[in-house]
């Protein structure tokens, strides 16, 4: 008895739990202990960490676009493959799995996942930048195919308006979408701009010009846009029924990406030089100094456009010399 009685320990930390308790389980109840301790220390030091915030905005820092320049009848919508070709796609397999992988990214996507970005920071995606992207490095506004006010039923190519003007391009889907970019381009809430612009019209001509892309997948709300065309009408100059665009369709996932379209329920504009490049962006509602981002990247492209013309002046006046 005396024997086993010496293997035991009295403890006077564990005496009201254990009040006889072996030396070598005493050891493992302590580590057991410490364990727990050290996973509760770092749970609450995890806790008091500040999380980085996922709907942080990000300026945008790198060109958007599209690679290639665009042309005319591209983005149309319309299949022009042939009933033979039509055919040999069916059965070509890689196709199959170009297909397959569009159709997975769209299933993928939830059906309010752009309203429910709304609710951070008015739906803005991204922040301007303060300078224009390098002529070298800008990539392409894609070509898009709609209808007009000047022409409503005939299909009309947005690059052939862009090239050889400088323009500010809002691109919207929705009333609300709309009223973001007139943040940006609006007389009465950037009367700089304007006077920008009438400034730059009665200098070269109309160099600088505001074009409206109003993207309606759903054919339902074109029909209503259509109905209230006459309203559209009025509430702009005639000069710019021509370069108002209502596009139905062949505006894919592809395109919205590469032109930085993250959200299709918010409002974009780009900033557009004479070769279709993009050299700025900005998205939903405008900030001050992205309205002054804006005033400046157009100076800097109207002074990048007149010593363009002056170079080209000046080598057609060299040829012109050699050839006398």
């Amino acid at each position: 008895m005396s024997s086993s009685l010496s293997a035991l320990v009295v403890t006077p930390r564990f005496t009201s739990c254990y009040p006889y308790v072996c030396s070598s389980c005493l050891h493992l109840v302590q580590q057991s202990r410490s364990r727990r301790n050290a996973s509760t220390a770092a749970k609450i030091l995890s806790r008091e960490e500040p999380k980085p915030d996922s709907h942080a905005l990000q300026p945008l820092s790198r060109p958007i676009g599209v690679k290639h320049p665009p042309e005319p009848g591209e983005n149309s919508g319309i299949d022009p493959r042939s009933w033979r070709q039509r055919r040999d796609d069916l059965f070509n397999y890689d196709k199959h799995l170009v297909r397959r992988e569009q159709l997975t990214k769209q299933a993928a996507k939830p059906y309010f996942r752009d309203w429910s970005r709304t609710k951070y920071h008015q739906g803005k995606t991204f922040t301007a930048p303060s300078r224009i992207f390098r002529a070298e490095k800008s990539l392409y506004f894609p070509n898009m195919v709609g209808s007009t006010l000047a022409s409503p039923k005939t299909p009309s190519d947005t690059t052939t308006v862009l090239r050889d003007r400088i323009s500010v391009v809002s691109v919207y889907s929705g009333r609300w979408a709309e009223l973001q970019t007139q943040t940006f381009v609006d007389e009465k809430q950037h009367p700089e701009l304007a006077e920008l612009m009438s400034g730059s019209e009665k200098e070269s001509g109309p160099l600088l010009q505001k074009v409206e892309i109003n993207i309606e997948d759903d054919w339902m709300k074109a029909l209503i846009v259509r109905a209230f065309i006459g309203g559209i009408r009025k509430r702009r100059r005639e000069v710019d029924w021509g370069r108002y665009f209502l596009v139905r369709r062949g505006v894919g996932e592809e395109i919205r990406e590469a032109i930085g379209m993250g959200n299709g329920k918010v409002g974009y504009v780009y900033l557009v030089d004479w070769l279709c490049r993009i050299r700025w962006a900005g998205s939903a509602n405008a900030g001050g100094e992205e309205r002054e981002g804006l005033r400046a990247g157009i100076r800097r492209l109207l002074e990048g456009w007149r010593k363009e013309r002056e170079e080209v002046g000046g080598r057609k006046g060299a040829l012109a010399a050699v050839k006398l």
